[in-house]
């Protein structure tokens, strides 16, 4: 019996959104879209008759899950049908089921039928039920690593773990012995948890290097169901399809014949209704297997759609009105459906595939669209002037070429491509067009490992976009004041070094005696010793460390020269390594050596994060011991090591290694709170002076205070450094950070209490977020026996260099033009401010920075006040950005957490 529709609603976005209402505008029926303030001047908004904001204290994301809103705004609009697109809600069963209970139309299956084929699980069982081949695996949800195990020796090596309600690539691993599945099970059920809301996993047999071939079916209320021929979607990478072509041209025949076969007793099986997609791996024999079936409309449709001339969409909307497929509005009989020519599908997406597919986000400044005969484009979001945002998918417009063959297929879709022209953002679109020109795409043969597998699809160049550039250099020049700001020197003057030969120095002594003598000969100066950070976290905490290694290697031998007598450069660790080679297109080792070659005389030093070493996840051990052995054979003389939470377990293999190496091992303790606010009292003395025994005690040959936040106060300095000094035999070095003004007072305190070392940078780069000013310091000292006795002329000169330097990189700056005893209560760390506002304003929040470093404070407070120091301080931060987007507090994080997908970190 027929149904009443005349209004639909598209609970989706951009090109699906797009598709849906033009089909609904071709049967005559009314429109309506929903979408979020950041979809707000998306193109499918405009095309509905009507459209509605959805997502009021919500996520980008999380407003189109809100099945309560959906529904309850359908009701209210008088919507007959809602069509959930692909992804978001399209494969929810208890969507389908709340449409239902309002009486809303969901074109799509029933509700019962979701339930079944959204879970791979189920789907499987069903399909053995139906006498169909499956790929051997567990036929329940796997419950320990040690079942896994079992299975997949069971089954035989490889093996995949999946998440039952996994999709689009998400919560599989790849595992090829019983070590790995041990190492991924836990990582798998975690992610198949945060990303589908269920931690069941299942172990499956992996057939290497098949091809993936899907079957597209439509079934009604009448039991009637028919196939639409196939698609060959093997041209993916991690699972996501690139590349989809039919007919699948390189598979036997009878194959193919077997598999529809089969796809039609899979449906019938489950009774199936509305469109779907059953999908196989046929393995280099020719046998098959079902893997699983897509209960909704598939992203590559439109491949289909060409090549029999059925539009799926409208079939959709009919079969959900009521109609059969015999019917004359339908006329889909098995026998008239005929498949006709060649046709592919291409995905240009707004990634950098030389970037390992990293998504890029900004405004197309110029966007043209191919056509022509035989070509067919579905476009979400482009045209010019378009904003394409962080968060959602990266798809830009599909090409879909029609030809009597296929070479001729492919021609027109180059073509297409070579006609398109996308500015402003990178696209996947010289990548598509190595994979088209492949001789292995070309002659039908690839499979789903074919991109892992050909590295040459990576090698391109990418667009110069000289025009666009030109247009925004006169822009610019147009705009201009009539005297603009620019740096006083454009390239710095460098200034030379004395004749005057260095001193041996603390270096002489390492390479000599080893780390020991060094801390004995530290322990009785009577000098306070200077580490200048002025080449690395001075740099970091002001310009986001992008200074380039020329601008450190000019000056190098002259700065040798004015630090000749100082303890240490501070001038490599993480921030320099994930910089150099992500921004600066630099080897961090050959700063390294060139820096090695003109300084001889000053210890070299960098931060090690422990077990993390100079990254942000925990590496193996034999990783961080060849790490450590080949920083200290290329010139790192003082390994500060530190644990973001001052995790001592997570030191004591690292400073072994480095003392192993004859270099200074420095343990690290991190400083947080206040020790003189009795209400702050998770952290007091005696946590830090217990923790500083037990390393001086594990080896370390000195202790450092690493005060990142700058949150140790003057007194505070004094009363910690007296109390470290009384219970160690060790050097005491203490870094901070000046961002309120208070710590060249603190270092002074400091001195007063017996420390032997501090850290500085050169006036012209120091305070605010860097360290305090070594010019400063030396004159506050002058005539003391704590007096560092440096050449303070000489100082002048290398911060007058370092002044024209900055201004080079001042787009970098975190903008703080005094003091900011607001650090008091953010508890910010000083390294990670300079790169937390750039990372606020390219999410689209930078109106918003003070609300977030507000946020982050609350962060802390919620996460138990903890330490903050890179990883933890990113997780914080990254945290914080995330609560203020999707609008969350303390009070409504924990019951809104099960919709929301929280950043990796």
């Amino acid at each position: 019996m027929a149904k009443t529709i005349s209004k639909v609603m598209v609970a989706n976005r951009g090109e699906i959104a797009i598709r849906v209402i033009r089909a609904c505008y071709d049967l005559g029926l009314r429109t309506v879209s929903i979408y979020t303030k950041e979809d707000n001047t998306s193109l499918f908004r405009s095309k509905a008759d009507e459209s509605y904001l959805i997502g009021k204290g919500k996520g980008p994301v999380a407003a189109y899950l809100d099945i309560d809103q959906i529904v309850n705004l359908a009701v209210e609009k008088n919507v007959d049908a809602i069509h959930p697109g692909y992804g978001f809600l399209s494969e929810n069963a208890e969507f389908a089921k709340a449409c239902e209970e309002k009486g809303i139309t969901f074109i799509g299956p029933p509700s019962h039928v979701l339930a079944q084929m959204g879970d791979k699980l189920a789907a499987k069982a069903i399909a053995k039920r139906a006498g169909v081949p499956t790929i051997p695996g567990s036929t329940s949800p796997v419950e320990s690593p040690e079942e896994g195990v079992r299975l997949a020796n069971e089954f035989g090596y490889p093996v995949l773990l999946k998440a039952a309600a996994g999709g689009g690539g998400r919560g599989m691993r790849l595992c090829y012995d019983d070590e790995s599945l041990k190492t991924e099970f836990g990582l798998v059920k975690a992610e198949a948890e945060k990303a589908f809301g269920n931690g069941d996993i299942f172990v499956e047999k992996y057939l290497e290097d098949p091809k993936h071939i899907e079957i597209q079916v439509l079934g009604d209320n009448y039991g009637n169901i028919v196939h639409l021929y196939e698609r060959d979607c093997s041209v993916q990478r991690r699972y996501q399809k690139v590349v989809e072509f039919t007919p699948a041209f390189t598979v036997n025949r009878n194959t193919l014949d077997a598999m529809y076969e089969d796809a039609l007793k899979i449906a019938r099986e489950v009774g199936y209704v509305n469109a779907g997609t059953v999908e196989f791996l046929v393995d280099k024999h020719g046998k098959y297997y079902f893997i699983e079936m897509n209960p909704r409309i598939q992203v590559e449709h439109t491949v289909t759609e060409v090549a029999t001339g059925v539009d799926l969409v409208q079939a959709q909307i009919l079969i959900a009105q009521g109609h059969s497929l015999l019917s004359p509005e339908m006329n889909l009989k098995q026998e008239d459906i005929h498949h006709n020519g060649f046709a592919i599908q291409c995905r240009v997406t707004t990634e950098d595939p030389q970037n390992n597919f990293a998504p890029d986000t900004g405004r197309l400044t110029v966007y043209r669209s191919g056509g022509g005969n035989g070509v067919r484009l579905d476009a979400g979001n482009a045209f010019a002037g378009a904003v394409i945002s962080p968060y959602y998918d990266s798809l830009l417009v599909k090409i879909t070429t029609f030809d009597r063959s296929f070479e001729g297929a492919v021609r027109k879709a180059l073509r297409s491509l070579n006609e398109i022209r996308v500015r402003g953002v990178k696209t996947n679109m010289p990548f598509l067009v190595n994979v088209l020109q492949d001789p292995t795409f070309l002659m039908g043969k690839c499979d789903t490992r074919f991109i892992d597998n050909t590295p040459s699809l990576f090698n391109f160049e990418l667009p110069q976009d000289r025009a666009t550039k030109v247009l925004k250099y006169i822009a610019q020049q147009s705009v201009k004041p009539e005297r603009p700001e620019r740096p006083t020197v454009l390239v710095p003057r460098v200034p030379s070094a004395p004749d005057a030969p260095l001193s041996g120095g603390f270096k002489q002594l390492l390479d000599e005696q080893g780390p020991k003598a060094v801390a004995d000969a530290v322990l009785k100066e009577k000098r306070l010793l200077i580490t200048d950070t002025t080449m690395r976290d001075a740099h970091q905490s002001l310009l986001a460390t992008r200074v380039r290694s020329l601008d450190m290697v000019q000056p190098a031998k002259a700065m040798a020269a004015a630090m000749d007598g100082a303890f240490s450069f501070e001038m490599w660790g993480g921030a320099t390594f994930d910089v150099a080679y992500r921004f600066l297109h630099e080897s961090p080792w050959k700063r390294l050596d060139d820096l090695r070659a003109r300084i001889p005389n000053v210890l070299f030093q960098m931060l090690l994060r422990g077990a993390n070493a100079v990254g942000y996840t925990s590496y193996p051990d034999n990783v961080v011991k060849s790490f450590i052995r080949e920083s200290a054979k290329r010139g790192i003389d003082v390994f500060r090591v530190f644990d973001s939470l001052n995790w001592e377990e997570g030191m004591l293999f690292a400073l072994d290694e480095v003392a192993s190496c004859g270099k200074i091992a420095e343990a690290a303790i991190c400083y947080t709170g206040d020790i003189d606010d009795p209400k702050r009292d998770k952290y007091p003395l005696s946590y830090y002076v217990d923790l500083a025994k037990r390393l001086e005690k594990a080896g370390a040959h000195i202790l450092a205070i690493k005060d990142m936040s700058g949150l140790l106060k003057p007194y505070a300095a004094k009363k910690l450094v007296k109390a470290l000094k009384e219970e160690l035999s060790i050097p005491v070095h203490l870094h901070t950070h000046d961002t309120s003004g208070n710590q060249i007072a603190a270092y002074l305190m400091a001195a007063e209490a017996g420390v032997d070392i501090v850290d500085c940078a050169l006036s012209s780069m120091s305070s605010f977020t860097s360290q305090p000013s070594i010019n400063s310091l030396c004159y506050a000292l002058e005539g003391t026996e704590r007096d560092p006795k440096l050449n303070k002329k000489a100082l002048e000169r290398m911060s007058e260099y370092w002044a024209q330097v900055r201004p080079l990189y001042r787009q970098y700056e975190a903008g703080l033009i005094s003091p900011d005893t607001q650090i008091y209560e953010l508890e910010i760390p000083g390294g990670q401010y300079s790169n937390f506002k750039p990372q606020v304003e390219s999410l689209g929040l930078g109106q918003r920075f003070e609300e977030v470093k507000r946020m982050y404070s609350t962060v802390n407070h919620m996460l138990g006040d903890i330490i903050k120091v890179t990883p933890s301080s990113k997780m914080v931060g990254d945290l914080a950005i995330f609560m203020v987007q999707n609008g969350l507090n303390e009070e409504n994080i924990v019951d809104r957490a099960p919709a929301l997908s929280f950043p990796d970190s």
